[in-house]
């Protein structure tokens, strides 16, 4: 049964870790527990980690590939998002905060942030409130 478990975390783990929009992570989370009839708590323990380090992930390595996969234009207006979020300190947080908490996809504001290379703790809140 345990590798059912790490099956939750590489499935939250890739679904979060891509610049592609996918379904979000509570899904495949979901659908892995019906499945294999796991137990609900360390489906959510396990996948909300798989999905922060996902997330992590995706802020590291979204500067180094945003220029090869968005056109100039774009990659500047994401970039310019992401400064604006930089410079409005707990505004921006409170901000990013609210967005993860809506029913919209969370991916565009975390290339934002990883192309105007945010610090990760900055994110934080999003990473934490996103898997909640």
């Amino acid at each position: 049964m345990v590798w059912q478990y790490g099956l939750v975390f590489i499935a939250a783990l890739l679904v979060d870790i891509s610049p592609l929009p996918l379904p979000p992570a509570f899904t495949v989370m979901i659908l892995l527990q019906i499945i294999f009839n796991l137990s609900i708590w360390p489906v959510i323990i396990v996948g909300v980690l798989g999905s922060m380090l996902g997330r992590y992930i995706l802020i590291l390595y979204i500067p180094s590939l945003a220029d090869r996969i968005f056109k100039k234009d774009k990659n500047d207006d994401i970039r310019y998002l992401g400064e604006k979020l930089k410079t409005r300190g707990i505004k921006a947080q409170l901000f990013i905060l609210f967005y993860t908490l809506m029913p919209l996809p969370s991916t565009p504001l975390f290339l934002a942030g990883g192309i105007a290379r945010m610090k990760a703790y900055f994110i934080l809140p999003a990473l934490l409130s996103e898997n909640l």
